[in-house]
């Protein structure tokens, strides 16, 4: 019996069950590729620690003091007692500079490579592991190189490619590139491994010590590595050394992947709730269509739980049978997700991919059949007597209705039934407009999502105040100006200031100095980058209640880890600054206390910061800190002024705030837009076949009513057009709930998601050309052709038809 109600359903309405067939096979595949995502974005940290063991800190040797030529050796007692070292190791890396590598068709010089330091290397065997894209480890030939996955994003080398390595003594050997691999070691470092007979041969001419010692920490705090390095510093060595720390906080690459992933995750999550409440509103049109047969049914003594798990064949059926191709197809997807938006991302053991994702899936069949059962609930309602004599289902115009044809004379008639059908019968269309509201908020949410994070506004986070412009400087640019600042004995964008001010334009770059404090509460001492001077501290935003330090003794403090620490305006705290000695030769350690007058905004990325008082100007300057790319011009007049500095410095040096953000996350920006359309895509496809179903139920159901109209003289395009406006005042309330949903949830969702990243203050950025009029527009376009297609079946409805009624 089940068999066959299962043959008699299919056979009926195949343009209806093919779309829901999809709609369970997109919702099986949804679950399976994001539970085995979820799965592996919260075991990310874990699986790498457990598979690559990363080391904390790369400590390597520059120059030998010693005239022994293993001197540097002294290093190893210090680790050997340090309270902080849990391990460590040796390693051979001779490190090379940025233009040493020569990619085909890539500018070293212009390129992002060059802000990372660079190791020619082999497979490592002690720690820091790497895995090829197979997530297996692999094997590099004689002749050949492997390099990341993040030199061949950037570089764009495919496996074959030849690249060129010149050494420091200006040899030049080629290498074929035979791998590429996942480095989930150091950030900002990059290595290039090699065969170990290669090694000998490239390294042989190098001047610098190829040993370093690649550390474990007990904790990986800031704490232990500054206790570590004093320690070091302490201890009479015969080598100077550098050193690489693995980030303590996340970089601005884990927090853009982990962003993208995390808004796909929800955006799937919304598409299978519209996928369940179509299925839903699907059952119960179809319960209402055969309640004659159901009646007839119960009165020959067929119960209610048995007719459902008959009536359920089909559902059940798309379920199974869904399901299943999910996990076929769930499996390879899974994987390609996960690489996509993180390239270096160590996917779970293959076994464990099939396991979460099958036990996600059968979970998902199991609660899509008993929410089929739950909504045949309806059955127990069906009165034998109602079945057979009917319903009287074509009641559209009840007494207690307050709106009347006779009294809208100036009203026209289809929008009159438009606004009666949605008015009186709300309840019916709950379910659709929940599903055009989910909608339009994914589409609303992902393109929030990239307009918020690749923007001058999210660039501020970074400790900037104003981004009128900014300068990508050519390599020759930079090495003349370098060279000019360190003539003059200058900082570089002093330079930059005085040739912009020489050609008389008004604009400049404005700047802090950087130095190091530390504050020690509750027994943890945390380090502080601290900033002073050139007036900027007024420039900031602080938080309500709080204002720009003025005093040599008060400060702001990032509010991020103010909050965590408990500090708030007002606090008097304890610090030790770094500042300079008595004659201004070196550093020495004062203790201090300083009163808190503001909290502000910034993304950490694990180091908080400190603005000292605009009196302040006694701390070591290790560097310095923009704050700025200011134009003193009015809005309008800014665009011109870019013009002329771009006459000065170049046309391809100066960007625009909008091409500034663009450039320095353009590798983001790409998949971002990756994400932007494949969720519009699929969204707007939704759409599209839940309104055809929805469309073609609503004819069905209201056939005799049609064929009522059509009696009295009503032509087939004003029911059309009915149909029209009632979907249209649909669209209106969904796409107003989205937006709600989106500025509300979806922008609360993306500063929650920041917090984790030492972020405060993150939310969405109104955009209001696309965000309230493209966007809305392209969803109702879609949703109301759509509808004018598919409500074009009115014209089929005869008048005959009037006698069901």
């Amino acid at each position: 019996m089940f068999f066959k109600m299962l043959k008699n359903d299919l056979k009926y309405k195949k343009g209806l069950n093919i779309i829901i067939f999809i709609f369970i096979v997109i919702a099986s595949v949804l679950v399976f590729v994001g539970s085995v995502q979820i799965y592996s974005t919260l075991s990310k940290d874990r699986t790498t620690e457990e598979v690559c063991r990363p080391s904390n800190i790369i400590l390597g040797v520059y120059k030998q003091y010693s005239t022994e030529n293993d001197g540097y050796k002294k290093i190893e007692p210090v680790l050997d007692k340090s309270p902080w070292v849990s391990s460590w190791h040796t390693a051979r890396m001779n490190r090379v500079g940025y233009t040493s590598m020569d990619f085909p068709g890539y500018d070293e010089n212009e390129g992002n490579l060059q802000n990372r330091v660079q190791f020619l290397t082999t497979i490592p065997l002690e720690g820091d592991y790497v895995y090829g894209l197979d997530d297996q480890p692999f094997y590099v030939e004689n002749g050949h190189v492997a390099v990341s996955v993040t030199v061949r994003d950037k570089t764009g080398v495919k496996v074959g490619d030849k690249v060129k390595l010149t050494t420091v003594t200006g040899n030049v050997y080629e290498l074929e590139i035979s791998n590429f691999f996942k480095d989930n070691s150091m950030s900002y470092m990059e290595r290039y491994i090699v065969s170990d007979a290669d090694y000998e041969v490239l390294s042989a001419d190098a001047v610098r010590c190829d040993t370093v010692y690649c550390i474990k920490l007990k904790e990986n705090t800031f704490t232990a590595q500054d206790a570590l390095y004093r320690e070091l510093d302490n201890s009479e060595l015969d080598a100077g050394y550098f050193t690489i720390s693995n980030n303590i906080g996340p970089t601005n690459e884990d927090s853009m992947m982990e962003v993208i992933s995390i808004f796909a995750m929800v955006a799937c999550v919304f598409l299978i709730l519209i996928i369940f409440m179509t299925i839903r509103f699907t059952m119960v049109a179809e319960m209402k269509n055969e309640e004659k047969e159901i009646g007839m049914m119960k009165a020959l003594g067929v119960d209610s739980l048995s007719f459902r798990w008959l009536f359920a064949a089909k559902y059940i059926a798309f379920a199974v049978v869904g399901g299943v191709i999910g996990i076929i197809a769930g499996l390879p997807l899974s994987g390609i997700f996960i690489n996509m938006f993180g390239p270096d991302c160590i996917l779970p053991p293959r076994w464990f991919m099939i396991l979460i994702g099958v036990a996600a899936v059968i979970a998902t069949i199991a609660v899509m059949i008993l929410f089929s059962l739950l909504v045949m609930r309806r059955i127990n309602k069906i009165s034998v007597i109602d079945a057979i004599h009917g319903e009287n289902r074509g009641e559209r115009f009840t007494k207690g209705f307050p709106m009347f044809l006779h009294r809208r004379k100036r009203m026209k008639i289809p929008f009159f039934l438009g606004i009666t059908d949605v008015l009186g019968r709300l309840k019916r269309y709950l379910f659709l407009i929940i599903a055009y509201a989910l909608g339009a908020a994914i589409i609303l949410v992902v393109f929030n999502v990239r307009h918020s994070c690749i923007s001058a506004e999210y660039m501020k986070n970074w400790m900037y105040h104003t981004l009128d412009f900014d300068i990508d400087y050519n390599s020759d640019t930079r090495n003349e100006i370098n060279k000019e600042a360190q003539r003059t004995g200058v900082y570089f964008c002093d330079v930059v200031n005085k040739r912009i001010e020489k050609a008389g334009i008004p604009a400049r770059i404005e700047y802090m100095h950087a130095g190091s404090a530390d504050l020690e509460r509750n027994g943890i001492i945390k380090n502080f980058d601290m900033f002073w001077g050139n007036d900027q501290a007024e420039k900031f935003e602080y938080h309500e209640g709080g204002k720009a330090p003025v005093l040599a003794n008060e400060a702001a403090m990032s509010a991020y880890t103010a909050k965590n620490m408990g500090i708030s305006e007002g606090d008097v705290l304890k610090v030790t600054i770094y500042e300079n000695n008595e004659d201004n030769t070196g550093s020495v350690e004062n203790e201090k206390e300083i009163v808190i007058t503001g909290l502000f905004d910034t993304m950490e990325d694990g180091v908080p910061s400190l603005i000292m008082g605009k009196e302040y100007d006694s701390g070591y300057k290790m560097g310095y800190n923009i704050t700025g790319f200011v134009i003193d011009a009015p809005e309008e007049d800014k665009p011109a002024v870019i013009e002329q500095l771009r006459g000065v410095f170049g046309k391809d040096t100066i960007l625009t705030p909008k091409e500034a953000a663009r450039s320095a996350m353009e590798d983001f920006d790409r998949l971002f837009a990756l994400l932007e359309k494949v969720m519009t895509v699929v969204v707007i496809l939704v759409l599209v076949l839940i309104t055809y179903l929805y469309v073609n139920i609503f004819i069905t159901e209201e056939a005799s009513e049609t064929a009522l109209m059509k009696s009295m003289g009503f032509r087939g395009s004003t029911v059309k057009l009915g149909y029209i406006f009632r979907i249209a005042m649909l669209l209106v309330i969904g796409i107003v709930i989205g937006e709600v949903i989106n500025w509300t949830g979806g922008s609360a969702l993306y500063g929650g998601y920041f917090k984790q990243w030492d972020a405060t203050g993150m939310k969405f950025i109104p955009e209001f050309p696309v965000s309230f009029i493209a966007v809305p527009l392209m969803v109702a376009g879609t949703v109301l052709l759509t509808t004018w297609l598919t409500a074009g079946g009115v014209r089929h409805i005869d008048i005959w038809k009037i006698s069901e009624e």
